[in-house]
């Protein structure tokens, strides 16, 4: 037997993309219901039920065929899309979710039978099993199909169910098939011959039937030429889709070694070791993209060519003269790598669509839960981000939306007496600006009251009196930010336990980025935050410290000045700096880093003002070397926590240089 763990990324990653199109078809089909929608959940929950069946995920594969039942009762029995049948198939796919999980995991399944029993009562059909589908064909057949469609025609499926008085039912089947032939043309499969082929069908088999035709009617049109008749009591027209009992995890696999068989002994259980091997994270990268690296890496060897030819020409003659062509090979090199660097980024980068297009559903379930009507505007879901910040980002923004629809969004009742829209609005915008990505999220509430925020920090203890008093509104709001913040009047399981704001701050900080708020009372709130596009490669700027070199990266950078001695001042007992207006922090980097003190030979001190997040600080250093790119290198386990490094770098002279948390130090 083939061993299924080496497909195991490959089915987790296609089953990963199948659930996200059906919550974002469901979402769709609730606003505007179509047959083009359920056709969409009905091909990806028939794919998602192969490719479990294919990987013996027998749990997935059943709970699959009963919401694959539905969505065909679905677009046979055209019901009124309401609420509560959305909500079923929610419920049906956030189970097919947790399997998902639980089978990555290697943990026992959740019996789910209260959901398919959920998925049974909305269709009014107990025994499901009994239901007459349409006939499957395979592969051979359908490529049959495609040779028999004429220009302008299309495959429907007519579902018909004979009155119970009906007499000669199978007689009644046979005039009907050739009534169809005469309607539409041809007659190309039928539920009936299906089961013909293995058993001897009596009488109540004739009871409701399925016939495959081709035809250049409507369904209106085919319909109502084989309605009218006494003996049926009803006749079901819609478009047939070609499938398979079996689908391959995905076509690639089609088309190499993956032909498992379907029928497994009942000893063949997969190991539990396999199914405890964790998934390796991937990325899908354009055929494009990977001919431009593979182009790249070819001028790099013919560069390598020719360095190796100088280098013996250098070694037989006077090597001056070849010193000038060293130059310029050195010179092409540098261009190729440097684009080699850029396609490489970009190989990591994936558009932040994958994760803003979550949150449609998170929205829908928060407006029932919370009895308020919330839209959700996602704009510039083409910005591509580094595939580790948008795995980082999920729960700072899922933060944000729950916030904001709870403390942020008013009730209708407000709303309408503060003369604004019922519908309350959240929008979620991205873009590029220069070097970072941008996120900017806002609502359209009642916004932050700094007041009210400093009160409350005042009454749990976060902050003193005196501290209180130098706050002004801009810098209360931030308070937001400290560990154990609510203003909350009591705890849901929406929000309110003071853990929220403290995540998202902390979260964004690790990533390297800055958040800010822009707030206004009764008008609404805006968070903006900006983040590096990746954490593999950074600009760095190099400081001398104590003799040694360290870089600090460029985007928690806010300045580089330079001040003299006599600047510097204590201010309740803090060292401090007057920047723009401000009070900063001032400290001596050798002394955070307990590195020994030089003497300084320079009449100024040069600065380097770190921001992250909403703080700042003013770190004194020996010298400003300048900025280059970096490759960030991890430092392993053997050094213990380091956490004010982030990891180290080779310079060009081959030493090994630290990269600073910039984050770290300035809240430490």
């Amino acid at each position: 037997m083939m061993d299924l763990s080496a497909y195991r990324d490959i089915f987790i990653e296609e089953l990963n993309d199948q659930l996200e199109r059906m919550d974002q078809s469901l979402l769709a089909l609730e606003l505007s219901p179509s047959v083009e929608l359920v056709q969409t959940l009905f091909r990806a929950a028939h794919t998602i039920k192969g490719s479990a069946s294919t990987m013996d995920f027998r749990e997935l594969s059943d709970l699959t065929h009963e919401v694959e039942y539905a969505l065909e009762w679905v677009r046979s029995k055209k019901p009124e899309i309401t609420a509560q049948l959305v909500d079923t198939l929610f419920r049906s796919l956030d189970a097919m979710r947790v399997l998902r999980d639980q089978y990555v995991q290697g943990e026992s399944f959740t019996d789910f039978r209260t959901v398919v029993k959920e998925i049974q009562d909305m269709i009014h059909q107990p025994a499901l099993a009994q239901q007459t589908k349409s006939p499957v064909l395979q592969s051979v057949e359908s490529n049959l199909f495609d040779e028999v469609l004429e220009p302008g025609q299309q495959i429907f499926s007519i579902r018909i169910v004979l009155s119970s008085d009906c007499l000669m039912k199978a007689a009644r089947y046979h005039i009907l098939c050739k009534r169809v032939e005469d309607v539409c043309g041809s007659v190309l499969a039928t539920s009936i011959e299906k089961q013909g082929l293995d058993e001897e069908l009596g009488e109540a088999h004739y009871n409701e039937f399925v016939i495959v035709t081709a035809s250049s009617l409507d369904q209106a049109q085919i319909e109502s030429a084989l309605s009218g008749d006494s003996d049926i009591r009803s006749v079901d027209v819609g478009p047939y889709i070609l499938a398979t009992e079996e689908v391959a995890v995905t076509s690639e696999l089609i088309e190499t070694e993956m032909t498992v068989s379907k029928e497994k002994s009942d000893t063949s259980v997969p190991h539990q070791e396999d199914k405890m091997k964790s998934t390796q994270p991937t990325v899908r990268v354009s055929v494009e993209r990977l001919d431009h690296l593979m182009n790249l890496v070819g001028e790099l060897l013919i560069d390598q060519t020719s360095l190796a030819d100088l280098s013996r020409t250098g070694a037989r003659k006077e090597p001056s003269p070849v010193i000038q062509s060293i130059g310029g090979v050195s010179d092409h090199m540098g261009r190729v790598i440097k684009e080699l660097q850029d396609g490489v980024m970009k190989t990591r980068m994936l558009p932040i669509d994958q994760l803003l297009n979550r949150f449609p559903r998170l929205v829908r379930d928060l407006s029932q839960k919370l009895g308020k009507d919330i839209e959700l505007v996602i704009k510039g879901g083409e910005t591509e981000l580094d595939r580790m910040i948008i795995e980082e980002l999920s729960d700072p923004l899922i933060h944000l939306i729950r916030n904001s629809a709870d403390h942020g969004i008013e009730s209708a009742e407000v709303r309408a007496q503060q003369n604004k829209p019922a519908k309350g609005r959240i929008k979620l915008t991205s873009y590029h600006e220069e070097n970072h990505v941008v996120i900017r999220f806002s609502d359209d509430g009642k916004g932050i009251d700094g007041e009210q925020i400093k009160a409350s920090a005042l009454k749990k203890g976060l902050i003193t009196e005196e501290q209180a008093a130098r706050l002004n509104a801009q810098e209360a709001v931030h308070l937001i930010f400290e560990p154990g913040f609510s203003t909350a009047s009591s705890v849901s399981d929406v929000s309110g336990r003071g853990v929220g704001m403290d995540i998202v701050r902390s979260q964004i900080g690790r990533l390297n980025g800055i958040i800010d708020i822009d707030t206004e009372v009764g008008i609404g709130t805006t968070f903006t935050i900006r983040l590096p596009l990746t954490l593999a490669i950074i600009k760095g700027l190099l400081v001398n410290v104590s003799g040694r070199v360290l870089i600090l990266p460029m985007y928690n950078v806010a300045e580089i000045v330079r001040i003299k001695p006599e600047e510097i001042q204590m201010i309740q007992g803090q060292q401090s700096i007057l920047n723009h207006g401000r009070i900063v922090p001032f400290y001596r980097l050798c002394d955070k880093l307990q590195y020994p003190r030089t003497d300084r030979k320079s009449k100024t001190i040069p600065l380097v003002i770190v921001r992250s997040v909403d703080k700042i600080a003013a770190y004194a250093v020996d010298e400003i070397i300048g900025n280059q790119e970096v490759v960030i290198k991890s430092l392993g386990t053997y050094l213990g926590a380091m956490n004010h490094l982030s990891g180290a770098t080779i310079l060009g002279n081959g030493k090994v240089a630290l990269i600073l948390d910039a984050s770290y130090l300035v809240s430490h």
